[in-house]
């Protein structure tokens, strides 16, 4: 069973031969201006995680005060504690790293 190579199409804007400089190909489909580009810091999504699993803590915490863990100073609640904490520091770094439109 033999193999056909298939012709490799030229591009040469149509000029034929293929020498000398010439104008470059799609040079009209470019826009003039490029979009401007938001990049979105890692700290943004830093505070949406501490957010999240700030408000899964503080949740675990209060679902915890029916059935209390058989832990050292289970009596202190840390869960509510850390959870409360992590939503405030996820809060803060949400809002000062929220991307903005300018």
């Amino acid at each position: 069973m033999a193999v056909e190579e298939k012709p490799k199409p030229v591009r040469d804007g149509g000029r034929g031969s293929g020498q000398g400089p010439g104008r470059p190909v799609a040079v009209d489909v470019m826009d003039q201006k490029p979009g401007k580009h938001h990049i979105i810091p890692v700290w943004f999504f830093v505070g949406v995680i501490l957010l999240v699993y700030g408000v899964i803590i503080f949740i675990t915490g209060i679902l915890e005060f029916s059935h209390p863990p058989a832990t050292v100073l289970a009596q202190l609640h840390p869960a509510i504690w850390w959870g409360a904490l992590l939503v405030v520091i996820g809060g803060i770094y949400v809002y000062l790293y929220l991307p903005r439109r300018r």
